[in-house]
C-alpha cells in the first residue's frame, strides 16, 4: 500500500477508539482497523474523493487503546497514522497501517520503512542514536541501505554531526513536553541532509522528528501522538 493510502488506517482507528471507551484489546482493534480501512478504500475508489482526516484532540487520543504515530511525507504532501505492531529488544518499534505499510524506529530514530516504495531497508544511525540517548552532541558515520528499482539495495554512507540546539517546550495536541532540540547534519559526495529530533529531557522520548528516508521518499515529519 502506497503512502497516499495509509492515512486511512488510523482515521478508522480514531473513530473506533473514541466510541470504545478504551475497552477493546489492541489485537482486536488492529483487526478491525484493517477491515474498516479496506471498506474506506473501496468507497474512495468508487467516489474518487479522499476521506477527511480526523480532527485530533487530547480526549480522542487519550481514549485510544494503543499507541499512535503521525507521519507526514513532506515531499508528497501526504499524512499517515500508524499503530504499533511490535516492540522488540533494543527499544525498536515497528509501526504499521492496516495494509501493513511500516515505519521502523529505534529510540525514535528512523531505521527502516516498508510499503512506501524505494524503502529504507535498514540503517546504521549510530550518531543520532548516541545523541538522542545522551540528549547531547555526537558525530560519526550514518549508513543507509535503500531499495532500488531493480530489486536491489543501494548503500549510502554519510558523515554526520549532531548539534544540541537547546531546550524547547514542544506542544502536541494540547499537551506540552520539555524537550531538547537536536539537529543532525549529514554530508557525502552527492549532497547533504539535516535531521531534527525533539527529545524529552526527562526520559529521552523522541516526541517529534524530521528524518530523511531516502532520495525518493524524502523527509518524513513524525509526531508521537500516544506512547
Amino acid at each position: 500500500m502506497k503512502l497516499r493510502h495509509i492515512c486511512l488506517a488510523l482515521c478508522a482507528g480514531l473513530v473506533l477508539s473514541a466510541c470504545s471507551g478504551g475497552t477493546e484489546k489492541a489485537s482486536s482493534q488492529s483487526s478491525t482497523l484493517s477491515e474498516v480501512a479496506n471498506s474506506i478504500v473501496a468507497g474512495r475508489k468508487a467516489k474518487r474523493n479522499p476521506p477527511e482526516l480526523p480532527t485530533l484532540t487530547r480526549p480522542l487520543l487519550d481514549n485510544l487503546t494503543v499507541g499512535s504515530l503521525e507521519v507526514i511525507a513532506s515531499k508528497r504532501g501526504q499524512t499517515a497514522y500508524l499503530i504499533p505492531e511490535a516492540r522488540r529488544s533494543g527499544n525498536l518499534t515497528v509501526w504499521r497501517t492496516g495494509g501493513n505499510s511500516q515505519v521502523i524506529l529505534r529510540d525514535g530514530v528512523l531505521i527502516g520503512t516498508k510499503g512506501l516504495g524505494n524503502d529504507l531497508a535498514s540503517a546504521d544511525a549510530s550518531p543520532a542514536l548516541a545523541a538522542v540517548r545522551s540528549r547531547g552532541g555526537s558525530a560519526g558515520q550514518r549508513v543507509m541501505y535503500i531499495r532500488n528499482d531493480v530489486n536491489g539495495v543501494d548503500r549510502m554512507s554519510l558523515s554526520c554531526e549532531v548539534h544540541n540546539l537547546g531546550a524547547e517546550n514542544l506542544e502536541i495536541v494540547e499537551r506540552s513536553f520539555p524537550t531538547v532540540h537536536l539537529r543532525e547534519d549529514c554530508v557525502n559526495e552527492t549532497g547533504k541532509i539535516a535531521n531534527h529530533y525533539w527529545v524529552d529531557r526527562r526520559d529521552g522520548t523522541v516526541w517529534k522528528s524530521r528524518q530523511w528516508a531516502g532520495p525518493q521518499t524524502g523527509y518524513l515529519d513524525i509526531r508521537l501522538l500516544k506512547k
